[in-house]
């Protein structure tokens, strides 16, 4: 039962130095952005072209910039970098999406109790 515990002390750290690990990560991508100037306003040919910043991809899938910089990362959302910014095509963004829609199995759907 010690060694239970141990191991359940163990993995509840991991995961409380990971979460922690990876809000410092976004506060120094915020801040990086904010040195470099990556959070003015966008000129308007990247809104032609569907070009969006990381902040805006953020916002479009409702998730933190680690979150979006990891799937950048291992390409599941593809990316281009121009200069020193890092731009998503919304059609991309859009794909993935659809590629990930949630759609539960016959197991996993809530049933609606009769009344």
């Amino acid at each position: 039962m010690d060694r239970d515990d141990s191991l359940r002390r163990l993995k509840q750290a991991l995961r409380t130095h990971r979460e922690a690990l990876e809000e410092l990560e976004s506060a120094l991508l915020e801040f990086e952005e904010a040195v470099n100037g990556e959070d003015q306003a966008r000129p308007l040919r990247e809104e032609r072209l569907g070009l969006l910043a990381i902040p805006e991809v953020c916002q479009e899938l409702g998730m933190g910039k680690s979150w979006v910089y990891r799937r950048l990362r291992s390409g599941e959302i593809p990316s281009v970098k121009l200069g020193r910014s890092i731009k998503v095509k919304r059609a991309d963004v859009e794909e993935y999406l659809e590629k990930h829609h949630y759609q539960p199995s016959d197991a996993q759907q809530i049933l609606v109790p009769s009344q």
